[in-house]
């Protein structure tokens, strides 16, 4: 099994971190891949930061399906 873990700030040294964490709780053959969007909020403070990092969460959505 493979799960995407899509962290929503920009923040790569986060999203390292969100990785280690779902790895350490995957079971048998499971691969975490954990990435961030390029482009949005370097952290999500609230509805504002939200509001501007849904494009980069779906661009790494698509890429994910492509």
């Amino acid at each position: 099994m493979r799960i995407l873990v899509i962290n929503p700030n920009t923040t790569q040294s986060m999203t390292a971190k969100i990785g280690e964490a779902a790895a350490s709780v995957a079971s048998g053959p499971t691969e975490i891949v954990a990435v961030n969007p390029a482009d949005g909020p370097p952290s999500i403070e609230g509805y504002f930061d939200e509001v501007f990092a849904i494009p980069g969460i779906i661009a790494e959505m698509g890429k994910a399906q492509a």
